[in-house]
């Protein structure tokens, strides 16, 4: 992906890996968790870094840059660095709890128990279409057919899927980013959405808007861009293969 720092590059400049994230890190370098602001990170040179807008008539590829908007090309403040599996696993280990608690004061009930729900990504991943920050995914027992992934049919009303994140920037500070959630409501509750309810909570845990609720208009770009696949997939994306569990 664009704009983003080499990790040989890090430890070049002197930066530590992840592994030193938990526990007693450094003074000097360790890669520390930081408080996001408005949920964007600081990139060098100050304020937010474009990334590449995603390709062919995907509406997350919208010119208008607005970061709280995960499909526009401010997205997330452009991640600066890249991890290996092993650093982005001590990474998450390391942010989970702040950003579980995070979520949890937003009082929102999938933000509250998503931890507990299985977990299909078998470590963070950098999602394009979530302003590449490093996201996981997790769905409730009525979803368990998301582990079908592509083969996974209709989901019935009750499934419920959620994507939390977190940014590293270049001087590997780790910080938590929104949580994505999507809910399968009864049959003609929004058929623009194909019966989801799109939600996105900040990391101060501030509800940023839902389908049909608080700041509907904020989240439309969910409903706009799941809709590229909602005939063939039930408007689900699924993560690459090689992070996939079944």
């Amino acid at each position: 992906m664009r704009g983003e720092e080499p990790l040989q590059s890090m430890r070049s400049r002197g930066l530590q890996p992840v592994q030193s994230l938990c526990g007693e890190a450094s003074p000097r370098g360790g890669l520390q968790p930081v408080q996001s602001v408005r949920g964007q990170e600081p990139v060098r040179g100050g304020g937010l870094q474009p990334v590449q807008p995603v390709r062919g008539a995907n509406p997350c590829a919208a010119a208008a840059c607005n970061p709280c908007n995960p499909c526009g090309p401010c997205g997330a403040g452009a991640v600066a660095v890249k991890l290996t599996d092993a650093e982005s696993v001590a990474a998450y280990d390391c942010i989970m709890n702040q950003m579980q608690a995070a979520y949890a004061k937003s009082g929102d009930p999938i933000a509250k128990s998503y931890a507990g729900w299985r977990r299909y990504s078998r470590t963070a991943y950098q999602s394009d279409t979530h302003g590449g920050r490093f996201t996981q995914n997790y769905a409730n027992a009525a979803a368990r057919a998301y582990g079908a992934f592509e083969d996974s049919g209709p989901m019935p009303a009750g499934s419920q899927m959620a994507k939390d994140s977190f940014t590293v920037n270049a001087k590997g500070q780790v910080g938590v980013g929104p949580l994505f959630t999507m809910e399968k409501m009864q049959a003609g509750f929004n058929a623009e959405s194909g019966d989801w309810r799109y939600t996105l909570i900040m990391p101060n845990g501030s509800v940023f808007g839902t389908t049909k609720g608080k700041n509907a208009a904020g989240v439309q770009f969910c409903i706009n861009c799941h809709g590229a696949v909602s005939e063939d997939q039930d408007s689900m994306f699924f993560l690459p293969d090689e992070y996939r569990v079944n």
